[in-house]
């Protein structure tokens, strides 16, 4: 199964945050998963990482990213075209990437924020 994670799922996975899920813990480190995340986490994770909201500096998670074998998803046009169409109430548009790449990618998303369960993606947590 290929699984895009959220940004607080990588973070809170490559920390060993015991915020992951247990349910999400086991999808990420089973082998016959493809892992994936999108440039918007790493973007947020940046962000965050230079505002001192994670301690996680970006060396070391794009290192740890490397070291696990977690593919980077670029944002297409597709994407963003996809995201900007989807019927959806919700205005957060690093949200609607997220759920443009997952459902265009055929990817469960491994998220514990339920606002994508009302547009049919394949939530994972």
């Amino acid at each position: 199964m290929k699984l895009l994670l959220d940004s607080h799922a990588v973070y809170w996975w490559l920390t060993g945050s015991p915020r992951l899920s247990e349910t999400a813990r086991k999808l990420i480190v089973d082998e016959a998963n493809a892992l994936l995340v999108s440039a918007v986490s790493i973007y947020e994770l940046e962000l965050k990482a230079g505002r001192r909201r994670v301690d996680l500096p970006p060396k070391e998670l794009r290192a740890a990213l490397r070291r696990n074998a977690v593919e980077e998803l670029a944002i297409t046009h597709d994407h963003a075209e996809y995201a900007a169409h989807i019927e959806w109430d919700h205005r957060d548009p690093w949200d609607r990437l997220l759920a443009a790449q997952a459902r265009l990618e055929n990817c469960a998303l491994v998220s514990v924020d339920t606002v994508f369960d009302g547009i049919g993606i394949d939530r994972r947590w």
